[in-house]
């Protein structure tokens, strides 16, 4: 199992855009169910901070994220240019493995 994590620091005006759009219904989530491997994708904000999000792609493996970010770069560059006017600042936190999922605070989750 991996966990692909990135930090959105998010427009004000947009929140409720984003939420939907990096939200386990939107847009990324759609696009990632159609490949092999994933498995689900998580938004959480930040408690202090409302204008910071956090999202957890979960995939079975970084060889079938790999393969999908190969197999699908165009259609994901096309939603990536779509969707960034609705974030001021996207950082990639990292891949992390492990036997299972993180499980965050309820009260985080969106």
């Amino acid at each position: 199992m991996i966990e692909v994590l990135y930090r959105y620091h998010v427009h004000p005006a947009q929140q409720a855009a984003f939420r939907q759009a990096y939200g386990p219904k939107g847009p990324w989530a759609r696009l990632f169910g159609e490949a092999p491997g994933f498995v689900r994708t998580r938004l959480f904000a930040h408690r202090t901070e409302p204008n910071v999000f956090v999202t957890i792609d979960v995939w079975q493996s970084k060889q079938e994220y790999d393969r999908f970010r190969s197999d699908r770069s165009q259609e994901y560059g096309r939603l990536d240019r779509e969707l960034h006017l609705l974030y001021l600042e996207e950082l990639l936190l990292g891949y992390y493995e492990g036997a299972d999922e993180y499980r965050a605070p309820l009260d985080t989750m969106v």
